[in-house]
C-alpha cells in the first residue's frame, strides 16, 4: 500500500485518492523494470446519462444493479517506460483477474467496468486497444457538483463488459433503446465543437463519419440519400458552422495526443485549392498562381503535429484565405507599406505562435519544435524563436546572411568546416528522382547572424546550424545539400543527426496535402458559397488526417489489434467478404496490418512482394467499398436474427 500510494502521489495528476466505496488496488511489477504500473478500481458514478442510456437502465434497475459496475479510477504507467503496447497489455491482464479478485473480497464479481478519459491529458488509445467501448461524454459536472456548476469539464466515457451475458446480469433489455456509439472517432474529434445547438453538433458528427467512410465520394454519394444530403448542405450553410469552429475541437483532441510525446514536431507548409471549375470561382475566391487572371481558389497554410517517428497526431493550426485580385503583385512592385502583419509571409510567424501556445498547454517534459521549409526563413521568425518562452524552431536556410562578427557569410562559413561525421538518410521521391537512401556528410556550428539591411534596428540572432551534403549521389541525380537553422542546442554529432531526422519528417505534410486533394477531393466539392466550402474544408481536413494516420499506423504498429481503427462490424464484414467461413468471434480480430492490407486490396492494392505496404490512395478506395460491404453485412445479420429471409 505504501509503494502504491507513493507512486500515485509522485506521478499521477490526481494523486492516490480519495477512492469512493468498495475498492481494489493493483501494483504491477516486472522482473526487469521493477514497479511498472499502478491501478485502482472503486465505486461507479451514481448517475451517468451516457452509461445509463447505453445500457437501457431505468432509475429502478440502476438502483438494483449498480453494485455490479466498478470504475477504473486510477491507471498509471511509469513515465520513464517506453514499451509499445504496455498499457493495453497491463489492462488486459488486470481485467482477466478482476472478477475473481473482486468476488474474493466482496462476495460477488462485477460484470461491467467504466472509466473516464480527460481528453486534455490522454487520448484513450490504450483503452481502445484493450477493447473498451466509447459510449459518449459526461456533462462536465463531476461527482461532487451539488450546485450544477459544471466546472469539472466533459470527459469521454468508456465501458468494458467482463462477461458475455452482462445485459442479463444488469437487468438491461436484450436490445438497447438506442444505437450505441462504438469507439466513435468522429465524436472524439468533434466532441468540443461549440455551435450553440446540440443538433448541429450531432449532424456534424454524422457528416464526418459519412465523409470518412467514403473519402473519395461527392457529398451526395457519401450521405447516401436526399434527406441526409440536404441536411449536410444546411449544416455547412449555417452561419455558426465555420472552418474554425469545426477545427477548434480537433485542435483540443490533438493536444491530448501530444501529451504523451517527449518531442512534437509542428510541421507547417502551404498548399493551394483550385476552384477554377466551380460555378462560384469568381466569387469568394482569389488568384492562386503568379497571374491575377489565372486560376482562382483558396490558399491554405496548415500546421500538422507529428512525433519523431512520423505519426501524425493532428492539426494545431489552419489558415485559409483568398487573395484580393487588386492586391496581387504589390509586393513585387516594391510597396513599402506592407509589413509582416499584412503580408502572406506572416503565416509562418502565426503558425509558430500557435506552436508556442501548444508548448504552454503541454507538460514541461514535452518539447515543441516548429519545422519549416526555405520559405519560412524569415528574420522575424528567427528572432521570435529565440525567446525561451516560445516554441523552438527548425528551418531550412534560404538566405546567405552575413555573420555578426564580419568574418563572412553563413553558407561559405559552413562549407569551409570539416565534416564531423556521416549520416544515412532516406530521401523521398522528388520529381523524376526516385526515393533513395544516401550517405550525407554532416557539419555543425553555432553562429550569430546579422539582421538584414532593412532591419538594422534589430539585435543579431545566435543559432545552431547544421549543414549536410550528399556523398556520391546517383548518376544523373541532383546532389542534396541542406543548411538547417535550429534553436534546439546542437552540441554533438548525435544531436545534429537527430535534427536532420526531424527535418525529414517535413515531407509528411506534403503527403497529407496529397491525401486532402486527391483522396478527399476537396477541390471537387460543389456547395453554394465560398463560406460553405470553407466549412466543409474543416471536416475534410480532419478526415484526411485520419486516413494519413491509418496509413502510418499500419506500417509502424502492424501487430496492434485492428479494433484501434475498425469497428467490430467493419472487420467482421471484411473477413466475411474475403471468404471466411461463418461470422468471426469478437476475440478473433486480425492485426491492424492484416485488416489494412485487406481493405487496400478492395482499392486495387495487389500485395506483391515488391509492392511494399499500401499507400493512401488504395486505402481511400478500399474504405469506400468497405462502407457498402459493412452496411450490407449489418442488414443480413439483422435479417438472420429476426428470422426473415433476404428478399
Amino acid at each position: 500500500m505504501r509503494l502504491w500510494e507513493e507512486l500515485l502521489e509522485a506521478e499521477h495528476f490526481l494523486g492516490s485518492g480519495p477512492l469512493v466505496g468498495r475498492r481494489l488496488r493493483y501494483l504491477v511489477r516486472s522482473e526487469n523494470f521493477g514497479d511498472v504500473a499502478a491501478l485502482a478500481f472503486s465505486a461507479p458514478a451514481l448517475r451517468l446519462g451516457a452509461r445509463d442510456g447505453w445500457i437501457g437502465w431505468s432509475d429502478v434497475t440502476r438502483a438494483e444493479h449498480l453494485d455490479r459496475v466498478v470504475c477504473n479510477t486510477r491507471f498509471l504507467v511509469r513515465g520513464h517506460l517506453r514499451v509499445s503496447g504496455l498499457a493495453s497489455h497491463v489492462l488486459g491482464q488486470i481485467l482477466r483477474r478482476l472478477p475473481e479478485d473482486w468476488a474474493a473480497k466482496y462476495g460477488e464479481p462485477p460484470v461491467l467496468v467504466e472509466t473516464f478519459i480527460d481528453r486534455s491529458r490522454h487520448r484513450g488509445g490504450c483503452y481502445r486497444a484493450a477493447n473498451f467501448i466509447y459510449i459518449g461524454d459526461t456533462a462536465g459536472r463531476g461527482r461532487n457538483d451539488r450546485y450544477h456548476e459544471g466546472g469539472a469539464g466533459a470527459k469521454a466515457v468508456y465501458l468494458y463488459p467482463l462477461c458475455s451475458d452482462w445485459r442479463r446480469r444488469l437487468g438491461a433489455p436484450e436490445q438497447p433503446p438506442c444505437t450505441p456509439d462504438i469507439d466513435d472517432w468522429a465524436r472524439h474529434e468533434f466532441a468540443h465543437v461549440s455551435l450553440g445547438d446540440q443538433r448541429l453538433q450531432q449532424r456534424l458528427i454524422r457528416v464526418g463519419r459519412a465523409l470518412a467512410a467514403q473519402p473519395t465520394a461527392s457529398l451526395p454519394q457519401a450521405c447516401g440519400n436526399r434527406a441526409a444530403t440536404q441536411a449536410a448542405y444546411r449544416l455547412f450553410a449555417h452561419p455558426r458552422v465555420t472552418m474554425n469552429s469545426i477545427l477548434g475541437s480537433h485542435y483540443q483532441a490533438t493536444v491530448s495526443r501530444c501529451h504523451a510525446e517527449p518531442v512534437v514536431l509542428a510541421v507547417q507548409d502551404t498548399t493551394t485549392l483550385n476552384y477554377v471549375a466551380h460555378p462560384l470561382s469568381e466569387a469568394g475566391f482569389g488568384p492562386i498562381g503568379s497571374r491575377a487572371d489565372g486560376a482562382h481558389g483558396l490558399i491554405v497554410h496548415d500546421t500538422l503535429a507529428i512525433n519523431p517517428s512520423g505519426t501524425p497526431l493532428g492539426l494545431i493550426d489552419v489558415q485559409a484565405w483568398a487573395r484580393e485580385t487588386e492586391d496581387h503583385g504589390l509586393r513585387r512592385l516594391g510597396s513599402d507599406e506592407w509589413t509582416l502583419d499584412n503580408k502572406e509571409s506572416g503565416k509562418w510567424t502565426d503558425s509558430h505562435q500557435r506552436a508556442s501556445e501548444l508548448q504552454q498547454q503541454l507538460d514541461t517534459g514535452t518539447r515543441v519544435v516548429s519545422v519549416a521549409d526555405r520559405e519560412g526563413d524569415l528574420f522575424e521568425l528567427l528572432t521570435a524563436a529565440t525567446d525561451p518562452e516560445r516554441a523552438d524552431l527548425l528551418v531550412r536556410a534560404k538566405h546567405d546572411r552575413p555573420l555578426a562578427d564580419g568574418s563572412g557569410r553563413l553558407f561559405g562559413h559552413m562549407k569551409a568546416l570539416d565534416a564531423a561525421g556521416v549520416q544515412e538518410l532516406t530521401l523521398p521521391k522528388r520529381g523524376n528522382q526516385k526515393a533513395r537512401t544516401t550517405r550525407m556528410a554532416v557539419t555543425f556550428d553555432r553562429v550569430t547572424l546579422q539582421p538584414p539591411k532593412n532591419k538594422r534596428g534589430q539585435e543579431p540572432v545566435t543559432l545552431d546550424v547544421i549543414r549536410t551534403t550528399e556523398i556520391n549521389p546517383p548518376k544523373g541525380a541532383q546532389p542534396v545539400t541542406w543548411t538547417l537553422l535550429s534553436t534546439v542546442p546542437v552540441e554533438t554529432l548525435e544531436d545534429a543527426c537527430e535534427r536532420l531526422a526531424w527535418y525529414t519528417k517535413r515531407w509528411q505534410i506534403e503527403v497529407y496535402h496529397r491525401t486532402l486533394k486527391s483522396g478527399c477531393r476537396i477541390e471537387e466539392r460543389q456547395l453554394g458559397s465560398a463560406d460553405s466550402l470553407e466549412a466543409c474544408l474543416g471536416v475534410d481536413l480532419v478526415v484526411a488526417w485520419r486516413v494519413s494516420l491509418l496509413t502510418h499506423q499500419s506500417r509502424e504498429d502492424p501487430n496492434a489489434p485492428c479494433t484501434v481503427f475498425f469497428t467490430p462490424d467493419q472487420w467482421k464484414a471484411l473477413w466475411v467478404r474475403t471468404g471466411a467461413e461463418g461470422i468471426p468471434e469478437d476475440n478473433d480480430e486480425p492485426t491492424l496490418r492484416e485488416a489494412t492490407r485487406t481493405v487496400a486490396t478492395l482499392g486495387g492494392f495487389l500485395g506483391r512482394r515488391s509492392d511494399g505496404e499500401p499507400g493512401a490512395q488504395a486505402l481511400w478506395k478500399g474504405l469506400q467499398r468497405l462502407d457498402d460491404i459493412t452496411e450490407m453485412f449489418c442488414i443480413m445479420i439483422e435479417r438472420a436474427r429476426s428470422g426473415r429471409a433476404p428478399p
